[in-house]
């Protein structure tokens, strides 16, 4: 049986999930195209990898690159992995963090996928996952100092049905997952000392696995992934 090798597109490749998922489909022969603020040295060490670096300001500018490095091809697979954490009480946090929140964790993902889509960028059967949290999954265990993350992700979570009532069905996938504690730079801003079960490099073999078959079953979902709560 042959393997059907996919271009990849991840955003916020510089560390944690996405710099281990972009790892991963690399070793799997994916061609991958990673996004992230940061030059990433992986690009000068790998033919079948591609960097773009940028400010998450100039969308035509993004646009123009992108259309240039796929050389006419179409994107199989995005990942909406960039995010942003910060922490703030409710009472003390202010109007311009919480649109932080939104703007990297909402409106970017949002602003990305109509470029993808207008542009004609996606491939048909195309499968893009978001990547979220539990703290963003209605009915879940919240924490202190997390409500501007948790109510970003909670927006992610939303956009990705409604994107899945627009643009769903035989052409397109989009799914949610929510992931729980991973041992990465934004786990420790969230919770000081402790120490997840799970490393960022056996969440993105599962995510990547996940992107690959499960936008020809499911579009719409929100899935939880997720072993141990951090203070279970």
């Amino acid at each position: 049986m042959s393997i059907q090798y996919m271009n990849v597109l991840i955003t916020g490749v510089s560390k944690g999930i996405g710099k281990a998922l972009r790892n991963e489909f690399i070793s799997q022969g994916h061609e991958v195209w990673g996004i992230s603020r940061e030059d990433d040295l992986k690009a000068t060490e790998s033919l079948s990898y591609h960097h773009v670096q940028f400010d998450w300001i100039d969308y035509d500018g993004l646009s123009a690159t992108l259309i240039k490095v796929l050389q006419g091809g179409k994107f199989d697979i995005v990942i909406n992995n960039a995010g942003y954490l910060s922490k703030g009480n409710i009472l003390d946090d202010k109007i311009e963090v919480f649109n932080i929140h939104m703007k990297v964790n909402v409106w970017n993902v949002l602003e990305i996928t109509r470029l993808l889509i207008t542009k004609g960028m996606l491939g048909e059967g195309a499968h893009v996952v978001n990547i979220g949290s539990m703290g963003g999954v209605q009915g879940s265990l919240k924490f202190e100092g997390l409500f501007s993350y948790s109510a970003s992700k909670a927006a992610l979570a939303t956009l990705t049905e409604c994107l899945d009532a627009e643009y769903g069905g035989n052409l397109l996938s989009f799914n949610y997952l929510a992931l729980g504690a991973v041992n990465t730079e934004m786990l420790k801003e969230a919770f000081p000392g402790y120490i997840s079960q799970v490393n960022p490099e056996n969440m993105a073999k599962y995510i990547v696995a996940f992107s690959l078959t499960s936008g020809q079953l499911m579009s719409g979902k929100i899935i939880q992934v997720s072993k141990v709560d951090p203070k279970g």
